[in-house]
């Protein structure tokens, strides 16, 4: 069985032969340049300068020696365009390793040791502190707005940090005939050249958007002040992805497994919201989108949402999801054992295998591999599980835990 089969076989709820293992197929489910550099060292392999495409969280697309050494399954559709040495630059980490940006991203290093990401109208979206490996957010076009202007323009979302940053894969514009036949053609030859399950980020981001737009607080304040505010937003960003999303299935859904949403809906003690507010905003809209993947292509729906969302799953599987990441076993009601057995015959996990925030980064190799073997046990159970820890693999993460991490999935992994 190979890795696309092996994968097909868990999205459709059948059981494969191991469960699938995943590392960055996703900027949720990746590891940061700083860790993987420090990897890379202690397995001795050949050092090449990694390719940062995510440059907020510090994500690298891991090679081809990794993803054989360590079993992966799955790989971001953005590997396909990653192109020539010309379209990225060298970049400097804190620790003094390095890896390659892209070369269209502005940065602008201070004299206090700070960064910052800088639009092309000199506007600074992040900030790097001296003192911090990631890049903060630090302007929100709407954000000093008393609500939601009447007027939503192109060039205003286009100055939100993480579209910026990280736009769709390979900087391409589907909508430009060339272009166009470029993504295709890069997809289909990704696709019939290695036996991966592929996974294509498309964001469709209803909640995230928002927060990127407003902010955090003036958008949760808007879901509940500002109705039509909200809904004209809401319809404005769907147009897009509506037409963003169809064009993405004509050229390539034939040859895509799986589309990757992604709405932060939770922190670590319950829902932003109520299910009301999620039915009254996001609901049909997520409906909208999923059910025309769903028609159009056999792609599964992804969708990436941290922290303790428990009361809003049933709402999101009636709405047409697949897939659930990454798994926040440590929220409040994201327990293991409730996940699977409430919600394990409609949903797929994918993640949860691995507690990032104190096994991985502050245990042993042998609590990692203690950790791994007992939430693969539930999860895993009569398939249903993509492998993969809780959340990205941070700087800070011994490399020594990596290897163990990925043992364990090779240990606690057969069917």
């Amino acid at each position: 069985m190979n890795s696309r089969e092996r994968v097909l076989k868990v999205l459709n709820h059948e059981i494969p032969d191991r469960v699938p293992v995943d590392l960055g197929s996703t900027r949720t489910s990746g590891i940061s340049a700083i860790a993987y550099n420090k990897l890379i060292s202690e397995l001795g392999l050949k050092k090449r300068l990694p390719n940062m495409y995510d440059v907020v969280q510090q994500l690298v697309y891991p090679d081809h020696q990794i993803r054989k050494i360590f079993d992966i399954d799955i790989i971001d559709a953005g590997q396909a365009f990653i192109g020539s040495r010309a379209a990225w630059k060298e970049f400097e980490l804190k620790d003094k390793s390095r890896c390659l940006v892209p070369d269209r991203i502005n940065f602008t290093k201070k004299d206090d040791g700070s960064m910052d990401v800088v639009y092309k109208d000199g506007t600074v979206l992040g900030k790097m502190p001296e003192s911090s490996l990631y890049i903060d957010q630090i302007f929100w076009v709407y954000g000093s707005l008393e609500k939601i202007p009447d007027v939503l323009s192109e060039e205003d979302f286009a100055k939100e940090l993480w579209a910026y940053t990280t736009p769709s894969p390979g900087h391409i514009n589907i909508f430009d005939d060339d272009q166009a036949k470029l993504f295709s053609d890069c997809i289909e030859k990704l696709y019939k050249e290695t036996d991966y399950a592929i996974m294509l980020r498309f964001g469709g981001n209803l909640v995230e958007s928002g927060f990127g737009l407003r902010g955090m607080e003036n958008y949760l304040c808007d879901l509940y002040m500002d109705a039509k505010g909200v809904n004209r937003f809401l319809d404005v960003l769907m147009e897009g992805y509506l037409s963003s999303v169809s064009k993405i299935l004509e050229l390539a859904g034939k040859h895509i497994n799986i589309l990757m949403f992604a709405d932060d809906m939770g922190s670590e003690r319950a829902a932003f919201f109520s299910p009301d507010i999620y039915r009254k905003y996001f609901k049909n809209r997520h409906r909208e989108m999923w059910e025309l993947i769903h028609s159009k292509s056999k792609c599964k729906i992804f969708l990436h949402s941290c922290g303790s969302i428990y009361e809003l799953i049933p709402d999101l599987i009636d709405a047409g999801l697949d897939i659930l990441n990454p798994i926040q076993t440590t929220a409040v009601n994201m327990e293991p054992d409730k996940l699977k057995k409430e919600f394990g015959k409609d949903l797929v996990f994918w993640g949860g295998c691995c507690d990032t925030r104190e096994v991985l980064v502050k245990g042993s190799p042998q609590d990692v591999k203690a950790d791994v073997k007992k939430r693969v046990k539930i999860l895993g159970q009569n398939g249903g599980l993509i492998f993969n820890q809780i959340h990205n693999i941070l700087a800070d993460v011994p490399p020594q835990n990596i290897k163990a991490l990925f043992e364990a999935a090779r240990l606690y992994g057969q069917y």
